[in-house]
């Protein structure tokens, strides 16, 4: 092997100097001379008679360049294969030359050369246990089961025509139109058959309030204000006269919460109770979820803070072309067109790749960080547990150094997903504030999680529930 000196740079990067001696250099070239000799057809020669002095006065400096290039390549490859892993490059740095244009080759001397790559950023954690945060006091509520109650009646409602006047939260169906200061019905502001719940706002003029009351077959002129909030540019800060006609009016009739509804909902469910504990068993369930994503959240956010480590450039880069092709994907794009669109730079996949580079690179750091805390040796994987899931995936048709492989990328994974559950078993979270409810937790955790740098409630919940490594 070729002398060698490695250094650690800024950025996670690892600078490999190395020295190939001459007479390396020398015995390849005279070997490549040779193989040309007899292949290459030079002027006033047949093919393979030029004499060897013809051959290298002609091409001599060409091939010393070609062999001490090929010669560099290839000492580099064999150092870095016999680095410990942490040293070797990641798998999408391709080692760099620098200077390149200083470097002479020079029969008889020595090249002296360096490459640079970048490596899986090493982190000083800062303290990961023993500390105490305040989290939101929550519990689930007789309130937060009928809410859900409520909105299983909803989804099993019955629409039916409604006699009488228009209230919130019937479906209502209208025709409706702009009237101008002469009086005259605006043509092309015309709508007819236009269906709506009362109360959603979901129709152009947001006249919800001044439908109701009315009922089927009823028309009238409402005049409505719109403020300088409207978010209707073409309605803010106008008086608007819309002519009404209410051509049909609907309601939703929804069933009563007894055993046969309960039933309804899922055959196992006998009474009303079965269902009220099977929704207050399914909340507290979500709810312990998001507690512990919130728990979890503010304590990597703080070994987030207090760890040093740098991410290298080829990571991050790395990272967000995943997420870019991922985003791709999901709007239809084909394999070929994404690749062709990000390595071509195109504006689409450039606004694409800004829009998610802060997603990106959390997610980076928070595997680094993860895995940094698995490699300090705090994590241990039960025997049991290992050999269950080894059972699966492990199989007589694996050759021994495969199953090797296998065994430790499983072992590595099973650590892995365990370090969140560490953080949150050995650190103290203290419940402070009013007991919310399901409703006003949930609103109150996504707030906290947005305010976190570099942390999101999806990112939380991925974590806290173990997810693997990419």
């Amino acid at each position: 092997m070729a002398d060698f000196k490695l250094e650690a740079r800024e950025g996670s990067q690892m600078a490999l100097t190395m020295t190939v001696k001459a007479d390396v250099v020398q015995a390849e070239y005279a070997a490549r001379l040779a193989k040309y000799a007899k292949e290459l057809t030079l002027k006033g020669f047949r093919k393979g008679k030029a004499p060897l002095p013809v051959v290298e006065r002609q091409l001599g400096e060409a091939i010393l360049s070609e062999v001490s290039y090929d010669v560099m390549e290839k000492t580099v490859g064999e150092t870095i294969e016999g680095l410990d892993k942490d040293k070797q490059p990641l798998s999408f740095s391709t080692p760099v030359l620098q200077n390149e244009d200083e470097l002479k080759f020079e029969h008889g001397k020595d090249i002296e050369f360096t490459v640079v790559y970048d490596v899986f950023p090493s982190v000083e954690l800062g303290p990961v246990t023993g500390m105490e945060f305040e989290v939101l006091d929550a519990a689930v509520s007789d309130a937060d089961v009928d809410a859900e109650i409520e909105k299983l009646r909803e989804q099993n409602s019955t629409v039916m025509t409604k006699e009488g006047a228009a209230a919130l939260g019937d479906i209502a169906t209208l025709d409706f139109a702009e009237v101008g200061d002469d009086g005259k019905v605006v043509e092309d502001t015309k709508r007819e058959d236009f269906t709506f719940t009362l109360g959603s706002s979901y129709n152009y003029y947001k006249i919800d309030d001044e439908v109701v009351g009315m009922e089927a077959g009823q028309e009238k002129d409402v005049e409505k204000t719109y403020g300088d909030d409207e978010t209707n540019d073409a309605l803010r800060g106008r008086t608007v006269k819309i002519h009404v006609k209410l051509t049909a009016l609907k309601e939703r009739v929804l069933p009563e919460v007894d055993d046969e509804f309960a039933q309804d909902i899922k055959e196992e469910y006998k009474t009303v109770d079965d269902l009220k504990k099977h929704i207050r068993e399914d909340l507290e369930k979500q709810m312990k979820d998001m507690r512990d994503n919130e728990a979890f959240m503010m304590a990597y956010n703080q070994i987030r803070k207090t760890s040093k480590y740098e991410l290298p450039a080829s990571l991050v880069r790395f990272a967000v072309e995943n997420e870019t092709r991922d985003y791709l994907r999901q709007v239809g794009r084909s394999a070929d067109e994404i690749d062709r669109l990000i390595k071509n730079g195109d504006p689409m996949a450039q606004y694409i790749m800004a829009m998610v580079q802060d997603r990106a690179k959390a997610n980076i750091e928070q595997q680094v960080i993860l895995e940094a805390i698995q490699k300090s040796g705090v994590i241990t994987v039960p025997e049991d547990e290992l050999k269950a899931e080894l059972e699966k995936q492990v199989n007589d048709q694996m050759d021994e150094d495969t199953k090797k492989r296998v065994e430790e990328l499983v072992k590595d994974q099973l650590e892995f997903s365990k370090v969140p559950r560490y953080i949150l078993d050995n650190n103290t979270f203290k419940a402070t504030g009013s007991k919310l409810g399901m409703e006003a937790y949930t609103e109150a955790y996504y707030d906290k999680m947005s305010k976190l740098d570099g942390a999101t409630g999806e990112e939380a919940a991925e974590a806290a529930d173990g997810s693997d490594k990419e």
